[in-house]
């Protein structure tokens, strides 16, 4: 698994560079096993299996970014790609979108994995927490004009690894920069 993933990095890359968009790609190091059980301990929640792999290749990366950031923001990713969470920045990053997203006696339906910085919305991609088979979560488009249950609505990948295949293909196919990394009827 994941043994595609430099190849379509490559592709994606020559795309944009072929058309003189300034964007990269940064990959961090691997996560341990250790890593990722910590991680699923204080989120409480077991992660998917594809998600899992990849952190065992890079322990989060940021897609499709920018070396500066375009304007002046706090946090410096916010304003330049996807920013797909790891094990140490997935925990805070899903403690913040659940005091908009998680009613006060409401119990935990989705787990936040990236953040879609490009776009400036505070949009974000979730899995369904509710939906698990076969050791995977549904990827959702998590709007923020949105509730969870419309988020459902919307189901943009059967899996983390077919989400991200999805996330460059969309790239290469197009033969440009991500506008928008999936059509979806939110967002049609």
């Amino acid at each position: 698994m994941m043994n595609w993933l430099s190849e379509k990095v490559e592709q994606a890359q020559q795309i944009l560079n072929a058309q003189n968009i300034q964007l990269g790609f940064k990959f961090n190091p691997p996560a341990t096993q250790g890593d990722i059980h910590r991680c699923e301990e204080e989120l409480g929640l077991v992660l998917p299996n594809s998600y899992k792999e990849f952190l065992r290749v890079s322990n989060g990366a940021h897609l499709f970014c920018r070396d500066q950031p375009l304007y002046n923001m706090t946090p410096p990713w916010a304003d330049s790609g996807l920013l797909i969470q790891s094990t140490s920045s997935i925990v805070p990053f899903n403690e913040d979108t659940d005091k908009i997203y998680v009613e006060e006696d409401g119990e935990k339906k989705y787990i936040g994995f990236c953040y879609l910085g490009q776009f400036l919305s505070g949009d974000f991609c979730s899995f369904d927490v509710t939906a698990y088979a076969n050791s995977e979560y549904k990827v959702l488009d998590s709007q923020h004009d949105y509730l969870f249950e419309e988020w459902q609505e919307y189901v943009i990948a059967n899996s983390f690894e077919d989400w991200l295949i999805k996330v460059f293909e969309q790239v290469i196919q197009n033969n440009c920069r991500p506008e928008y990394w999936i059509p979806s009827p939110l967002t049609e």
